[in-house]
């Protein structure tokens, strides 16, 4: 099987703290993948202006969505524009002044593998798009059908 150490049984060409840090990296792989509401991890194989107001999201099963460039903005999902909650205190967000530029997309960075970050023509550009929150804010005909 393998030696002894202060407890822990090293297997031949295996390190205990190598395995460790595998058999997490697994268990947070398959809590985050069963943790969502479908069991179907979605990604967005392309992503475009369609127009100078809405933003086309093409999806790895076909889906193509359809979000407007305000509701993206008016549903920025960080905590400067939706709130945050820390030790179970909630602080919700300052109002905030209407800028110029707020509707006007500037540029989308990939985020990893699972988000995008996209930059406003007002400056801001803290919110982190997870691809299940895009699916859920689509606009096309089949989607609001749903709601």
């Amino acid at each position: 099987m393998g030696e002894r150490h202060n407890g822990i049984v090293e297997v031949t060409g295996s390190s205990p703290v190598r395995s460790t840090k595998r058999t997490i990296r697994m268990i947070v792989l398959f809590l985050y993948k069963f943790s969502k509401k479908s069991e179907v991890f979605l990604i967005a194989s392309k992503i475009k202006l369609s127009s100078p107001l809405e933003l086309s999201i093409l999806w790895d099963d076909e889906h193509a969505s359809i979000i407007s460039l305000h509701t993206l903005r008016d549903h920025c999902p960080c905590a400067g524009c939706q709130g945050e909650t820390v030790l179970l205190k909630t602080y919700k967000p300052e109002p905030k002044p209407q800028l110029p530029g707020k509707y006007n997309l500037i540029g989308i960075q990939q985020v990893g593998h699972y988000a995008i970050q996209i930059s406003w023509g007002d400056n801001h550009s803290t919110g982190i798009y997870t691809w299940d929150y895009l699916r859920n804010l689509c606009e096309c005909s089949s989607c609001l059908k749903r709601e």
